[in-house]
């Protein structure tokens, strides 16, 4: 199936905005040669909202349209659930077919909700496995069981799906050829270490706090929603200036950010190894190496055949002198170009070839 000319249906657990995650890469992305409706999730139900729902749709380009709309009724029980996914998906592909609007693709990032391609009518569908799922969600299952096709971005994830279907294809994440270049970023400090992400519990703060205490005359510069509101030592850190050469930024628009990148001496991931899901890649990591930047992180193992371009360890102690010893002694300028041709190599262009080439033409 070749990745063009479609109209393609995405839905998603995170609503259009600022902040980017993988479903909002793949929806801007695949609008460059396809018609991609990219569609929010729900607000919470309230009686209110009882009845047929509402249903709104916005340009984000000529290609790229967000949908919202209201839930008909609530999720607490499997029949309501299953009912308003019924009711909603029908409101949804009612208004699409009087706008002459096809559903060619049915791709779904978010196992919560609208788990029924067959109600849109869809030439085909695709789920893309971007978490650890655990069949906790009621969709997770109705879902599975109803797309087409599975894609994980780890094989870490394919055994949750083995009593459904199995996954197609394993793939990894991907960077926009547009992440190559960028202007200077508009920041009053240089030289930085950079962390672009939200902060919140997957995040190492121990090992950020080292790391800012160590190098008192290296600024650290956070960029990213702040999301550990309560947590004193996170609040010291990014709301309340404990340390002079920590600058957090709040939350950029995701196309800005690679200025910022562009623009740092370095750049961070360390994250909390014990949760799910941490240790096996880090969508940002590409987006560091399309400028060549080193990257001093935790383990992720999808990213061992890169180990020679990161700096990866699990020990605080290690990480710690792999950074101090880089910012003594610098690195081989070899690296730098190392870097940048390896995430030419996982642009998105490529991977839609590859999703193409494994779901069958209908």
């Amino acid at each position: 199936m070749r990745l063009t000319g479609k109209h393609i249906i995405i839905t998603s657990n995170e609503a259009w905005g600022d902040v980017w995650y993988s479903k909002h890469n793949y929806a801007y992305e695949l609008s460059k040669q396809n018609e991609v409706l990219f569609i929010d999730p729900p607000e919470r139900w309230t009686p209110r909202n009882l009845g047929r729902p509402e249903i709104g749709i916005r340009n984000i380009s000529e290609s790229l349209r967000v949908l919202s709309y209201t839930n008909s009724l609530p999720g607490a029980f499997d029949q309501s659930f299953r009912c308003n996914n019924t009711i909603v998906s029908n409101a949804i592909r009612k208004r699409l077919k009087a706008e002459g609007w096809p559903v060619d693709l049915f791709l779904s990032f978010d196992p919560a909700r609208l788990y029924d391609p067959a109600l849109f009518e869809a030439g085909t569908s695709l789920f893309i496995a971007v978490d650890d799922y655990d069949l906790t969600m009621r969709g997770e299952r109705l879902l599975f069981s109803k797309v087409d096709h599975i894609i994980t971005i780890s094989e870490r994830f394919n055994a949750v799906f083995k009593p459904f279907k199995e996954p197609i294809l394993t793939i990894g994440h991907a960077i926009s050829s547009e992440e190559f270049d960028a202007p200077d970023p508009d920041i009053n400090v240089t030289d930085y270490g950079l962390y672009v992400g939200t902060i919140d519990t997957r995040v190492e703060l121990a090992t950020i706090e080292r790391m800012v205490q160590d190098n008192p005359t290296v600024p650290f510069v956070f960029i990213g929603r702040f999301a550990l509101q309560g947590v004193a030592l996170a609040e010291a850190l990014f709301l309340h200036g404990k340390y002079a050469n920590l600058h957090y930024l709040g939350i950029k628009p995701f196309k800005e950010l690679k200025s910022y990148i562009k623009g740092s001496r370095f750049c961070l991931a360390p994250m909390d190894v014990l949760r799910p899901g941490n240790a096996i890649s880090h969508h940002k990591v590409f987006q560091y190496l399309a400028f060549g930047k080193p990257v001093f992180s935790t383990v992720f193992h999808e990213y061992r055949s890169i180990a020679h371009l990161l700096y990866m360890h699990n020990d605080r102690e290690e990480l710690l002198r792999f950074l101090a010893d880089f910012l003594a002694n610098g690195e081989s300028t070899s690296l730098r170009d190392e870097r940048i041709a390896f995430a030419r190599t996982c642009t998105y262009g490529s991977l839609f070839e590859r999703i193409g080439q494994a779901i069958p033409s209908s």
